[in-house]
């Protein structure tokens, strides 16, 4: 990015030194960053204002990061495709990862912010996300055959 462009960013992560680690990198890169502890709190968020990338986690008490993602577009269907979820075990099911999938990013913990800086450059380039094969079968099913 260069110039005064700002983008904006919600950065939410009920971990404190996850959430303000990644909100200081991006801040550095030219981002005016939000951040939110939680997934309720981030929904609050983006019925006050809009933001041009969102970043979750996946893993957080009470609500994940697809509630989370879930609500938002239902609310600010504009928001599609600018979602990156973060992740580490347990994922979730291969059906609702798929269904993210389709339209938004994934990065796995640990992460490299140089990686997650690729994901949002992405995003507010508008570069559609990269078709991916879909998750695998967990062991023992993909064997069996249809009925």
């Amino acid at each position: 990015m260069t110039g005064t462009a700002f983008y904006s960013a919600l950065m939410v992560d009920d971990n404190a030194a996850m959430r303000e680690a990644l909100a200081r990198s991006l801040t550095r890169r030219g981002c005016r960053v939000t951040t939110a502890v939680s997934a309720v709190e981030g929904l609050q968020a983006l019925k006050e204002r809009s933001f041009d990338v969102v970043i979750t986690d996946l893993n957080m008490p009470e609500r994940s990061g697809l509630w989370f993602w879930r609500q938002a577009i239902v609310s600010r269907a504009a928001l599609r495709g600018r979602f990156i979820l973060i992740a580490s075990e347990p994922l979730p099911d291969p059906a609702s990862l798929a269904l993210f999938l389709e339209t938004e990013r994934f990065v796995l913990k640990p992460l490299s912010l140089d990686t997650l800086w690729h994901q949002v450059e992405e995003i507010l380039a508008g570069v559609p996300r990269a078709p991916s094969a879909p998750p695998a079968e967990p062991p023992g099913r993909a064997a069996r055959g249809a009925p």
